[in-house]
């Protein structure tokens, strides 16, 4: 079988998962066996991210593949395996619901708890196979496993906003190596995707292999020097042809890469002589060293481009001519006599050909601020009316409207206007890319795009590249809070840290803004002792009692994001001491209910509800998390009377209905907190952000076996 976007990779993740599952569900299991079973599937998480997003991290992993007899031929038996399979594609959605299905059939508790999780994960975007393995058969809910999650997160991985920032689920890319592999093991026409499986699949079994030491080294390892690029993309030179090398190339280019991607593109032309390969290189040599403001060697390399371009037709000549047209005007010399030869292979090329050179003429202009002579072409590419080539009509036209939007009052293109638009537009790609290279795990091509797009808006995520890169982010800081940032990590005095912070927090509060991030910046970069230090000082605050209680607020929603659970209680607690007004107050208790219902301790998370609804019985979300904690202890009944106040309190509130719903259908019925099922919604405070969680109600006249797999909420039995 064969399912699109990740088939031997999700068979072989259902398998390892079915493992651990049935480690976990075993009774004799210990809680600190359990634990380590659940750190060992956030590091696998994890390391099926950046498998997914860091080409470099990734090429790296293959090569230690390919370097390892036992591991490469592995790989090689799967690729071929996996050449030899001929059935349709499959969906991973439908792909995992069949396998559900088929361990509810077969009564495999292991197995159907290990597809639910990537079911549920894949639907949601975000890998929660570890919350959802490790919370099964546990008296602790998925929550609570989620911020033990981030919580070693944390404490052992360098620059973990990398990983909160975005989802973890693996998203496609052809990277560097995998063709290579393909062709070593003798099936090059594999395509990119079926390679890709099978790659990530004998990634995730090496890593396995790997103890917790070299786990924690291989997810912290940062892009490859360049000197390790050359190392790395070697084998691609000794293919027979250079799509591979090639491919590799323009990856790292795009990805900013400009070094070992000019080191590869200089080696493909002595592998790969007298190929299209080889003209494409040289170009592309001379496109960087021009970015770089190299212009000589850039004409030099446009040169050798033009001389291996010779017999490859009059379009392929035109292009090499152009391209040394814009470097020698880059150099002040004039360039009229390659325009007029340019000219004149232009009237007798083929139509097609030559309208994609007047377009490739037009962007030339454009990139040089040359409107008028941009506008020219344009209306040369519309008197053509060629109606085979509609694509590049419908370009020159599309381009010409957005000049019209811009011409002058004598009716030409407003130089000004336009170059200020282009420039703007460039900013905002290079912003894009940079934050591309961030979530990437390439902070320091983050960091040079970052730079390239002159934006001032971008302060925050500039100064995190600075950091993750490890280079002085000092003259990156900009505000209290990331200068505090650069002394923890720095590791200056504790005084110090806490100076800056308290400006940070201050400036904050009075300017009406959210002390959260502030705090959640910190974080990673304390010691446990300093944390301590640091929190208490920074939110001893003046006598305004609203003030301090705000700031512990926003101290106590940074450390339960990072999953410090009692940090968090601790703050929650000093706020209320802080005797804040009574709005605030009964807002507090709410978060502190919602806090230890997270945590699992379903007593004190409604013996903090009740403290709310003291000070404010009018207050539905209080009632509704009161109802879900009281639900989770098995009080049914009095569980359906909290919900119904907060239905009659705020009545167009739908979560609330389906509450109410679902307590009104287990309301008397002797039924497993552990077990049972039952709707579960988001509630106002630190996770604001967590997605509703649906499911049925389990009973044993209605056994899974008989679930309708064709509708997800279906599909999946959700645990408080």
């Amino acid at each position: 079988m064969r399912v699109s976007e990740g088939n031997l990779t999700q068979q072989y993740y259902c398998d390892y998962l079915e493992i651990l599952a049935e480690e976990i569900l075993s009774a004799s299991v210990t809680e600190e066996v359990r634990r380590g079973v659940h750190e060992n599937i956030v590091f696998r998480n994890l390391f099926l991210h950046r498998m997914g997003v860091d080409g470099g991290f990734h090429a790296r992993v293959i090569s230690a593949i390919l370097h390892q007899p036992d591991d490469s031929r592995l790989l090689m038996d799967l690729l071929m395996a996996s050449k030899q399979v001929d059935t349709d594609v499959l969906p991973v959605e439908e792909w995992l619901k069949q396998e559900y299905a088929s361990a509810v059939d077969k009564q495999n508790s292991a197995r159907m708890v290990a597809v639910e999780a990537l079911l549920r994960s894949y639907i949601s975007g975000t890998n929660q196979a570890a919350e959802i393995i490790a919370s099964a058969g546990d008296s602790h809910p998925q929550s609570w496993w989620q911020l033990e999650t981030r919580r070693i997160t944390i404490a052992e991985v360098a620059n973990p906003d990398m990983y909160f920032g975005v989802g973890r689920r693996p998203f496609w890319h052809e990277f560097p190596l995998d063709r290579y592999a393909a062709v070593v093991a003798g099936v090059p026409d594999l395509l990119p995707h079926e390679i890709y499986d099978c790659v990530v699949c004998i990634a995730g079994a090496w890593f396995s292999s790997l103890t917790r030491e070299e786990m924690i080294t291989w997810l912290n390892m940062p892009q490859p020097t360049l000197s390790e690029w050359e190392t790395l993309c070697a084998p691609l030179l000794k293919c027979d042809t250079p799509d591979a090398a090639l491919s590799t190339a323009n990856w790292l280019y795009a990805s900013g890469n400009n070094d070992p991607a000019m080191d590869l593109y200089a080696n493909i032309t002595l592998a790969f002589p007298g190929t299209p390969a080889e003209i494409s290189s040289f170009e592309l040599i001379g496109t960087i060293l021009r970015k770089l403001g190299d212009y000589d060697n850039a004409f030099e390399a446009y040169k050798n481009a033009f001389i291996a371009s010779r017999g490859a037709g009059g379009y392929q000549t035109a292009i090499g001519l152009k391209n040394l047209c814009e470097v020698g005007e880059d150099l002040g010399e004039d360039m009229s006599d390659y325009y007029t030869r340019i000219a004149g292979i232009a009237d007798m090329l083929p139509v097609s050909e030559k309208l994609r050179l007047y377009l490739d003429l037009a962007a030339s202009c454009r990139r040089r601020h040359a409107y008028e002579k941009e506008y020219r072409y344009l209306e040369q590419v519309l008197d053509a009316e060629d109606e085979d080539d509609e694509d590049l009509v419908a370009a020159a036209m599309s381009r010409l409207s957005e000049m019209n939007m811009s011409l002058s009052a004598d009716g030409t293109p407003d130089t000004l206007l336009l170059a200020a638009k282009d420039e703007e537009s460039e900013s905002s790609v290079s912003v894009t890319r940079g934050t591309a290279a961030y979530f990437g795990f390439d902070p320091a091509s983050a960091l040079m795009w970052y730079e390239r797009s002159g934006s001032s808006h971008i302060s925050s995520l500039q100064f995190a590249a600075a950091m993750a890169a490890g280079v002085d982010a000092e003259e990156y800081a900009k505000t209290p809070s990331q200068r505090a940032v650069v002394l923890a990590a720095e590791g200056s005095p504790v005084t110090e840290i806490i100076r800056e912070l308290n400006v940070a927090v201050t400036d904050a509060w009075r300017s009406g803004e959210d002390a959260v991030q502030v705090f959640e910046q910190i974080i990673p970069y304390l010691t446990p002792d300093q944390m301590s230090t640091v929190f208490v000082e920074v939110t001893a605050r003046s006598t305004r009692d609203d003030e301090r209680a705000v700031v512990c607020s926003a101290a106590a929603k940074a450390l339960l994001s990072a999953g410090y659970v009692n940090e968090a209680r601790t703050m929650l607690r000093a706020a209320l001491r802080a005797n804040p007004g009574r709005e605030m107050r009964s807002r507090l208790f709410a978060e502190l209910g919602w806090l230890e219902y997270e945590s699992g301790v379903y007593s004190a998370s409604v013996d903090a509800y009740d403290g709310a609804l003291k000070i404010n019985d009018q207050f539905p979300a209080a009632w509704a998390g009161r109802a879900r904690a009281l639900a989770c202890m098995g009080k049914y009944d009095e569980a359906l009377v909290a919900a119904g106040y907060a239905v009659v309190q705020n009545p167009s509130n739908g979560s609330y209905q389906h509450l109410r719903a679902a307590l009104e259908t287990v309301s008397g019925s002797p039924v497993d907190p552990a077990t049972d099922l039952l709707f579960v919604l988001p509630e106002p405070g630190y996770l604001q952000a967590a997605a509703a969680r649906y499911s049925v109600k389990k009973t044993n006249s209605c056994p899974p076996a008989v679930w309708n797999v064709s509708n997800v909420e279906d599909v999946l039995p959700m645990r408080f």
